[in-house]
């Protein structure tokens, strides 16, 4: 992700239109994913031209000889009916990731999108590690007196098939995948949810000994491999997870097949895998010829954990909850089972828990299928729709349900391709591989398509399974979905009631805000009587048509939410974004953050010293941009080059939260707003840096407040661990041109060495002009004592600023302002990441050598908008410290 594109120039701006045959045979390469992408192009207007109308950015379609808006004429495009042959088909057989059913699948739909029409639709593979149960050795779990006879013995073989199809011989025995093999014998210790919090009850209120326990925990709270993670860290041999009835069978609810609750031997399967991609190619494709991880180093660095893991229903789970019989557990910790809930198996019970797992590793080809519909206007902007394919059994909620209606999406773009229509950006149609693994199908797409994807994505709308939103309610009792939504999940946000948008992550979106830092939507239609069946045999046809959707009405709703926010991103010459409600966003999250830690203050560490003063600055940002907008949207005789440095200030506000190197211990992980938890992958954290340092900082037996900065302002972004992320502003010198000049970030010997920084300009106004990737090399010399009293003494680091000339080209008019980066428009352009000598200074700690690269892609319309006003700058830069300092020896 630091990894954001660099590609030829004129692609990446957008703004020279007519190109030329060597750039078309450019657009070929660099878009290999999408081939006839030049051709579409090269028909593009040119740069000075105004831009389009309504019907050349495909807002209207003739029907009937009648120009209708398209989200209008959709309102009776996406039929039930079809969506519930599509489901039907889709869940006929089990189609585990890996499996003959999944790639037939795969087929089928690329088979259907190519009689579509659809410009390109490709077939994309890639050989990935996947994790099975062995048909010939099952996993084992029982309960055995002191002299071996087995008491007990889960139902670990497989589910009780209930309904017609659910006895299908090629459905995955109950695992989790990629848990550690082998057995353990012990007594058991109840952990509740299995959250850090339940383990420090236990050692640190408790004072138990973990050691060589079996622990036994209740699905929910936090992610599963979180719970196996935390499990092996406190010395437990293995881990047990059941499904407790009190969420997944709750009274006044019936049991499947006669309800809608999971029944007593149903079981979530799921994955422990931490990596959110192939545990074997982290940061590469998964493609033939590149280098693999052995997976023993794999498991030893705890993406995968080492001890056996097994989930079971809460039908075996009661004989084994039944066996803890000292310690009262919480109130809190208690469940539905028919049992007292006790936390620990005293030794007067001389029964053993036995766990015997044989699951194996196997290196498998995934298919994703991709379908592109090249825009008119703008092809090389994407609009990107998903929903992966692969589901542990059968998949009726998870994930075809979303499935069946991207299909019927697709019909609908088809017949609309047959009316003419084609819409002003490029529409993407993403069906993915291997989610349930680990998001491995979207993630090993995005390592590989990343230089294409990160400038010119304009949003990722995801749908894993039910979505809601602003069209005709299929309950009655609300006029539209928007009315429901905001009567069930509401917010007063800046004093206006509005639909709650929460922060989460768990599916395919997860990498492409993440890694890219491109702007996304995940939508859900939830089911008000829950989805208890979620991951078993039971999560199939029978249970949609029975009990989620009978009508398939939500699955329309869905339809028409999803496509209608597609083409509205893909038709409106000014994207639909209204930054303002970002910046009024980040202003209450910090709010909230700042109460919520409070007590913080108790260690002399105050969170808002600089902070509220730059998220000010940020909403006068928002507020000056949107007012540019405004006046865009009203101004019809706009410039095509215009609109798009308008849209890719739009594109490139959520890029600007994304940092080169990740959060600390988390490479792949770069957003500094959001991010999932460290401590828990299906959560969302707000300012998961410096969250991440308090969280730290909080639960340990003896808390180390040396971890948090003292003004908090200094790890607004990123813990200590590893690295501090700083923020600075003033204002930069500029030539008489407003070309910035003159300026570097200086420190002393401690931080000598290579140093990425990330520069965020605005004008006058504070609209935001550019983003620069710079990585600078510094050398030892005079320390500056600029802002002492701003850095944690524990650490030995000053700050300062020194003169080195730096000036940024001028591409119009092909003259450089003296600067002593040759050929950087050229390099930068072309996507190398050069390396130049700087003139010295004088000074004895002058910038040697600097490496840049732009973020947003953008070089000429930034640097040509530069020109207009001076600059004040917001200065984002990254310093690792040295290894010697003390407060980083658990690193």
């Amino acid at each position: 992700m630091g990894e954001e594109s660099e590609e030829s120039e004129p692609l990446v701006n957008g703004i020279q239109r007519g190109l030329s045959t060597r750039l078309e045979d450019l657009l070929t390469v660099l878009y290999r994913p999408w081939g006839r992408l030049g051709t579409f192009a090269s028909k593009a207007q040119t740069s000075n031209a105004r831009a389009g109308s309504k019907d050349e950015w495909g807002a209207n379609v003739t029907n009937g000889g009648v120009s209708v808006p398209v989200v209008s004429w959709l309102d009776n495009q996406l039929l039930p009916a079809n969506i519930r042959n599509n489901l039907q088909n889709l869940t006929s057989l089990p189609h585990i990731a890996g499996s003959p059913q999944n790639k037939m699948l795969a087929q089928g739909i690329y088979t259907q999108w190519l009689a579509y029409g659809f410009d390109d639709v490709q077939l994309v593979n890639y050989s990935v590690l996947l994790s099975y149960p062995n048909t010939s050795n099952p996993n084992v779990l029982r309960l055995e007196s002191s002299t071996g006879v087995i008491v007990y013995e889960a139902h670990t073989k497989g589910e009780v098939p209930l309904t017609p199809g659910e006895n299908d011989s090629t459905v995955a025995m109950p695992f989790n995948a990629y848990s550690g093999t082998g057995n353990a014998t012990g007594r058991l210790v109840y952990v509740n949810n299995a959250t850090v919090d339940d383990f420090l009850y236990l050692t640190t209120n408790l004072s138990y000994n973990l050691t060589n326990r079996v622990c036994i925990a209740r699905y929910g709270d936090v992610f599963r491999g979180d719970k196996a993670h935390l499990a092996q860290s406190y010395g437990c041999s293995a881990l047990i997870i059941y499904s407790d009835p009190q969420q997944y069978a709750p009274n006044g609810t019936g049991v499947y097949p006669n309800g809608p609750s999971l029944p007593p031997y149903g079981v979530q399967r799921g994955t422990l895998n931490g990596a959110q991609r192939d545990p074997l190619t982290s940061g590469i494709p998964a493609i033939d010829g590149v280098f693999r991880e052995d997976y023993a180093s794999v498991v030893k660095s705890g993406v995968v954990p080492s001890i056996p893991v097994q989930p079971i229903g809460y039908g075996d789970a009661q004989f084994f909850m039944s066996q803890l019989d000292a310690h009262i557990a919480p109130g809190s910790w208690t469940g539905g089972l028919n049992v007292g809930y006790f936390i620990w198996q005293s030794d007067s019970n001389t029964n053993q828990t036995f766990i015997q797992v044989n699951n194996y590793q196997e290196e498998q080809v995934i298919y994703d299928v991709i379908a592109t519909m090249y825009g008119q206007v703008e092809p090389d902007q994407l609009v990107v729709l998903g929903n992966h394919r692969d589901a542990w059994v059968f998949g009726g909620v998870d994930p075809n349900s979303g499935t069946a209606v991207l299909e019927e999406i697709a019909r609908a773009l088809s017949n609309l391709r047959t009316k003419g229509w084609r819409p002003g950006r490029s529409l993407l149609l993403c069906s993915w591989d291997a989610e349930e693994y680990g998001l491995i199908g979207s993630t090993e797409w995005i390592e590989d398509k990343q230089k294409v994807l990160g400038p010119n994505t304009v949003a990722y709308l995801n749908v894993d399974f039910a979505v809601s939103a602003q069209v005709k309610c299929p309950n009655p009792a609300f006029d539209t979905v928007y009315d429901e939504w905001l009567h069930y999940k509401s917010a007063v946000f800046n004093g206006t009631k509005l639909p709650q948008v929460a922060n989460r992550s768990g599916s395919d979106f997860t990498m492409f805000l993440q890694m890219l830092g491109i702007s996304c939507a995940d939508f859900t239609y939830a089911n008000m009587t829950g989805y208890a069946v979620y991951h078993s045999v039971h999560d199939n046809f029978y249970w949609m048509t029975n009990f989620g959707d009978p009508s398939f009405a939500h699955h329309q709703a869905l339809g028409l939410v999803w496509s209608k926010a597609a083409i509205l991103l893909a038709t409106s010459p000014v994207l639909p974004y209204d930054p303002r409600d970002y910046a009024i966003s980040l202003q209450n999250l910090f709010n909230t953050f700042v109460q919520l830690y409070a007590t913080l203050q108790d260690q002399n560490i105050t969170l808002n010293l600089y902070i509220a003063e730059e998220l000010d600055q940020f909403v006068m940002t928002s507020i000056a941009l949107w007012n540019q907008l405004k006046n865009a949207s009203a101004n019809s005789s706009i410039s095509e080059q215009a609109l798009r440095i308008l849209n890719n200030k739009l594109m490139n506000l959520e890029r600007a939260f994304i940092i080169p190197e990740g959060l600390p211990g988390r490479q792949f992980i770069k957003h500094v707003i959001f991010a999932p938890s460290s401590v828990n992958s299906y959560a969302s954290a707000t300012f998961p840096g410096l969250s991440d340092a308090i969280f730290n900082a909080l639960h340990t037996a003896s808390p180390d407040w040396d971890e948090v900065p003292p003004d908090g302002f200094d790890a607004v972004s990123v813990q200590n661990v590893g690295s501090t992320y700083i923020i600075v502003s003033w204002d930069l010198p500029t030539d008489s041109n407003g070309i910035l000049i003159n300026f570097s970030l200086y420190c002393n010997g401690a931080l000598a060495g290579v140093l990425p920084l990330t520069v965020i300009s605005y004008d006058t106004t504070g609209l935001l002009l550019f983003t620069l990737y710079m990585y600078i090399t510094l050398s030892v010399g005079q320390v500056l004592q600029s802002r002492p009293q701003a850095l944690h003494s524990s650490w030995n680091v000053v700050l300062g600023v020194i003169s080195a000339a730096a000036s940024l080209p001028r591409p119009y008019g092909g003259a450089y302002s003296q600067s002593p980066i040759p050929q950087l428009e050229q390099d930068v352009g072309m996507g190398h990441l050069s390396s130049h000598p700087l003139p010295q200074t004088g000074n004895p700690g002058s910038i040697t050598e600097i490496e840049c690269t732009l973020l947003s892609g953008s070089a000429e319309q930034d640097a040509l908008t530069m020109k207009e006003s001076p600059l004040k700058n917001l200065i984002l830069f990254f310093l690792r410290p040295h290894p010697s300092w003390g407060w980083l020896q658990n690193d």
